[in-house]
């Protein structure tokens, strides 16, 4: 009687103690990590006088955070919500919070000539297998590694898919790249590169506010059908 007790009691306390938590953890259990690239002294690619890219990544990056703050399921954090300087590594240190389910870095692209225009979307690619047959809490992070992987091309994706309608026929596609920001993350994560600030169109529409709503309504639509 005493040990059907005790079992009985010790069933009631873990239904009180976990459906709290459960129901705690499904009102906030999407972290979205939104970096806003650049600020502070680091200015970015200039758009003209008045505005370089870490105003633009970072008046997007609100913008995001605005309407993701509507939703029950999601909260957002910013790497940064001013324009100040944050380095990559602290950037990286928000990023690896152990509770982020995705993790976006906003950029303007450079380069590539005048006529380059459009939005590209990287992620980080696969690493070279390790060679030691010993080495097996490697192979283990090797195999964390493609699954997040797998989860960044399949938000990717859904971005592409998004942000082709602001930038028409201007996809230019996702890309596999060694990031910085990117690196050691064990997150779903990309990098979004916004138009080219080097291109005459591009840069008058990434300085509208217009603009810079459609972009955040795309992302905020991507995060919520990626979870």
């Amino acid at each position: 009687m005493n040990r059907l007790f005790c079992k009985t009691t010790i069933f009631v306390f873990l239904i009180f103690l976990v459906f709290p938590l459960s129901s705690s953890m499904a009102e906030s259990r999407h972290l979205v990590v939104v970096d806003p690239a650049h600020g502070g002294r680091d200015k970015g690619v200039k758009l003209s006088k008045k505005f370089h890219e870490k105003d633009i990544t970072l008046a997007i990056a609100k913008l995001l955070k605005k309407d993701l703050d509507r939703s029950k399921n999601i909260r957002v954090l910013l790497t940064r919500s001013a324009d100040k300087d944050v380095s990559i590594s602290d950037r990286g240190k928000i990023a690896k919070k152990p509770d982020t389910g995705i993790f976006i870095s906003l950029h303007v692209n450079a380069g590539f000539g005048k006529n380059s225009s459009g939005f590209e979307v990287y992620y980080t690619g696969f690493k070279s297998p390790t060679t030691d047959k010993n080495a097996s809490k490697e192979i283990l992070k090797d195999m964390v590694a493609t699954k997040y992987l797998n989860e960044s091309i399949r938000f990717a994706r859904i971005v592409q898919k998004n942000m082709e309608k602001i930038f028409r026929r201007k996809d230019r596609g996702l890309r596999s790249a060694p990031i910085l920001v990117l690196e050691g993350l064990t997150v779903p994560a990309i990098v979004l590169e916004i138009g080219f600030a080097t291109n005459i169109k591009d840069r008058k529409i990434l300085m509208d506010k217009a603009t810079q709503e459609s972009v955040a309504k795309a992302l905020a639509k991507s995060i919520r059908e990626f979870f």
